[in-house]
């Protein structure tokens, strides 16, 4: 029998995630970071959860964790709703505009889970595409009207780029009768915070997450940050008792633990720093028509490589290496790229090891491995690690 409950473009779409498995070196494709949280906070964490009730559904009164996540963003509690990870909410808020007839326009190439959703549940959306130079361009902006609901990401995943506080601004101002979703799960790593806008206007919407600026992807704890009127609304949304025990204790045990909030910062501080020096190393020791890094505000770098050929032998380099990253040649606008997670400072001269040696002629140097101005004074160790040198 001829299978028509399920649409035949969900039947022929792929899995978005494939299936995890833990046989590389370096996991640098999902923007996670390198470095676990303490032993300490988790056996604390587990303290606690051995004296909770397992057998009951989690309390759903979070207004302690509420109260501490809004003053971590300088809103009030009434500004934030939890969720089980910022992707529950997207596709929640996607669900619920398709349901009710709204025009959905989502900035493109962008976080794929958008996409992705909309294609698998049949829900139809206006790209607003970026420009040729990755950009948000408002006057490419598909109309927006009183029935409109737009989604942008800034910091963008994957590509880096961000749409200015001025822009968002205009947006609000401009289509005030519009509902602008601005997810930025990667706000830390960026110079643009636009939660404090929430509190200016009632047609916005930001998402935030823990599972970036904080070393707890685990976790799957995100939140949504609104007006309280919107926010209010939007709780009714989420799926009851979605937060898991383990969530909660970790956030209560997280959130109110100041050492462990400023090793956060200190973290995202070093990610930026690191960030940047691969970057600059890139731009010095590559042209574009070899190896193109873009700008980035995540924690993370797009790069092109210019034809198919050396795009397939780094990325086989990687892999050969034990080196995970995100192949995002299947985005628009995207060919021949791959995404990178900012990791340790070891992880990161592997990386840039990998690609001065199948993008360049390299030679060793005593402790060091040199391509022109290209000096990484910590990659001998890294390589002996793990088997390279």
């Amino acid at each position: 029998m001829k299978n028509t409950f399920f649409s035949a473009q969900l039947q022929a779409t792929e899995n978005r995630i494939p299936t995890t498995t833990h046989t590389s070196q370096f996991y640098l494709d999902k923007n996670e970071q390198s470095e676990d949280v303490a032993i300490e906070l988790k056996n604390k964490v587990l303290e606690t959860l051995l004296n909770t009730d397992w057998n009951r559904y989690p309390v759903s009164d979070y207004k302690d964790i509420e109260t501490k996540v809004a003053e971590y963003c300088g809103l009030q509690r009434e500004n934030i709703v939890l969720s089980p990870g910022s992707a529950n909410i997207i596709t929640t808020l996607l669900n619920y505009f398709a349901l009710n007839k709204k025009n959905i326009v989502i900035g493109q190439p962008s976080y794929s889970l958008f996409d992705y959703h909309c294609k698998t549940y049949n829900i139809p959306y206006t790209p607003w595409m970026l420009s040729s130079n990755l950009e948000y361009d408002l006057e490419n902006m598909p109309k927006l009207d009183s029935e409109s609901v737009l989604f942008v990401t800034s910091p963008n995943n994957p590509v880096g780029n961000s749409i200015s506080y001025a822009q968002v601004e205009q947006l609000l101002i401009e289509n005030p009768l519009s509902m602008i979703v601005v997810d930025a799960v990667y706000c830390e790593f960026s110079k643009a915070d636009f939660t404090p806008l929430v509190n200016e206007y009632d047609n916005l919407i930001v998402l935030r997450s823990f599972s970036k600026a904080f070393p707890i992807a685990g976790l799957r704890l995100g939140y949504l940050c609104a007006t309280p009127k919107i926010a209010a609304v939007v709780k009714k949304l989420v799926l009851q008792f979605s937060i898991t025990q383990f969530s909660l204790v970790f956030a209560r045990e997280m959130l109110f633990n100041p050492i462990f909030m400023a090793e956060a910062k200190q973290r995202v501080k070093n990610i930026i720093a690191e960030r940047e020096r691969m970057y600059r190393y890139i731009k010095r020791n590559f042209s574009n028509k070899t190896l193109e890094v873009f700008p980035s505000e995540g924690n993370f770098l797009l790069m092109r490589v210019a034809d198919d050929e050396t795009f397939e032998k780094v990325v086989a380099a990687f892999a050969k290496t034990g080196i995970k990253v995100l192949n995002a040649s299947s985005f628009a606008l995207l060919k021949n790229t791959f995404r990178i997670s900012i990791g340790s400072e070891n992880e990161n001269d592997v990386v840039m090891y990998c690609l001065a040696k199948n993008l360049h002629s390299f030679k060793k140097q005593t402790q060091n491995y040199q391509y022109k101005n290209f000096q990484l004074p910590s990659l001998h160790s890294s390589l002996s690690q793990i088997g390279l040198n």
